[in-house]
């Protein structure tokens, strides 16, 4: 049960910024963000708003997966680090789409 408390309130912070940034549009909350270096600030907020939700999503199956499948709990470790990195390869590839030349 404390794996799911641990991953759900890493959740619970990754849907939280998520949703600022997504929704709300508070594109200082992403890292190294510089207004001048960037053409399309509302695509670079949703890009990167939807790539923190899923990365919520992804640690709440953690969780999930860790309390109720404990015989599994090293592929949930996996899942987690793999989806975790694959979303911040997208990030980072994605960031490039919109900084301005």
């Amino acid at each position: 049960m404390l794996n799911l408390f641990v991953f759900g309130t890493i959740s619970l912070a990754m849907f939280i910024l998520g949703y600022q940034i997504k929704y709300k549009k508070k594109a200082s909350l992403i890292s190294g963000f510089d207004e001048n270096l960037v053409s399309d600030v509302n695509g670079l907020c949703n890009w990167v708003g939807n790539l923190m939700l899923i990365n919520a999503a992804i640690a709440l199956l953690t969780g999930i997966g860790m309390t109720y499948l404990p015989a599994q709990m090293n592929l949930a470790l996996i899942f987690f680090v793999g989806g975790i990195l694959a979303t911040s390869v997208f990030a980072i590839a994605g960031k490039r789409r919109f900084r301005r030349l």
